[in-house]
């Protein structure tokens, strides 16, 4: 939300100076002392007698009121002018929130999450709509880690992604276009998947300003069931993780709870970080990784204010197209009279 919303001209000198030279002309034009020119006139006999006609008086009257429409016109049209002239302009002051959480979303991609993938994302995403400020970065792994979208605090963009990745997921087929182009490099020896200890050290890894004091936090998404042996096992990365002082909230597939061991490792390893632990779909598993996080420590960031300034021409604009539509109304009405009158005159003479 803008903080601080001001309007004003950027050249107001030259606006002030076309204004001035506006009400100069119009009183030279309206000045007492000018007198009406006589080249050209004409001299009528009897002019008086025409004068006291009251069809005379009714034209000068009409005259008289036709010249000061147009004045006024002319005087909106040159105001809008003026306006346009000037440059009007809109400047925006917002000052920016910037926290110092970053959140890396780490996804185990491999074959066993295929079909429960697409709820996993879901789950992401309410974890995401209950954040305010943060930097979100997604990850997904199964042999190797590929990062989807690297830390950032545009909200819109990491929403799209994680539409795109759930479209990927959503057939459930590990055979499927969609998911081979998604999780292309995930798998780099089919006899090596689903290291959740290589998934979680890849993950850590992500986090960029390490030389700034900042709260970070991983969401981890995953069944446990490796394939192979990786480089780290689920202990090493935990321990991994707490070095570099990452908090990671587990999120277990349901398939996980047929393996008691692996729930076990797995909530042994999140939980020793400070992070907390769930299974996909339980009651409350989102709001307990939203609230986890909103309790991690995270210190202002002064950051200079946000300002935009966008030109105004649309007033102007309205203005200006006022006065010329008057002009052009008020010509036309003037051009139909004249017709008139003369239709009027020459139906008389005959």
């Amino acid at each position: 939300m803008w903080d601080s919303d001001t309007t004003g001209f950027r050249w107001p000198w030259l606006a002030l100076a076309l204004g001035a030279l506006v009400l100069l002309l119009l009183v030279l034009w309206l000045r007492p002392w000018r007198r009406p020119s006589r080249a050209g006139a004409s001299y009528v006999a009897h002019a008086a007698r025409l004068q006291s006609l009251p069809r005379f008086h009714a034209l000068v009257r009409r005259q008289v009121a036709f010249g000061a429409c147009l004045t006024l016109a002319a005087l909106v049209a040159c105001t809008g002018a003026v306006v346009l002239a000037g440059r009007l302009q809109q400047r925006q002051t917002m000052s920016q929130e910037d926290r110092t959480r970053d959140i890396v979303l780490c996804l185990d991609a491999s074959g066993s999450m295929a079909e429960v993938d697409t709820e996993v994302l879901r789950e992401f995403r309410t974890i995401i709509s209950g954040l305010r400020g943060e930097r979100i970065g997604l990850t997904i792994w199964s042999g190797a880690a590929i990062t989807v979208f690297p830390l950032t605090d545009d909200y819109t963009f990491v929403l799209e992604q994680l539409n795109a990745a759930e479209k990927a997921f959503a057939s459930g087929d590990v055979y499927s276009d969609e998911y081979a182009v998604f999780t292309a490099g995930t798998v780099l020896d089919w006899d090596i998947q689903s290291q959740m200890g290589d998934g979680l050290a890849s993950c850590v890894q992500r986090f960029d300003r390490n030389d700034e004091d900042r709260s970070r936090a991983v969401v981890l998404a995953s069944d446990n069931e490796p394939i192979g042996a990786g480089i780290f096992s689920v202990p090493d990365a935990a321990a991994y993780a707490r070095e570099k002082k990452v908090v990671v909230h587990g999120i277990a597939a349901p398939a996980t709870a047929e393996r008691p061991d692996a729930v076990q490792q797995f909530e042994t390893a999140v939980t020793s970080t400070g992070g907390t632990f769930s299974m996909l779909g339980a009651d409350g598993s989102a709001k307990a990784v939203i609230d986890a996080i909103a309790a991690l420590d995270a210190k202002p960031i002064k950051r200079p204010p946000l300002v935009q300034v966008l030109d105004r021409p649309h007033l102007g604009t309205v203005i200006v197209g006022v006065g010329l539509a008057g002009l052009v109304v008020l010509w036309a009405v003037q051009g139909v009279l004249v017709l008139r009158d003369r239709s009027a005159g020459g139906g008389e003479r005959r």
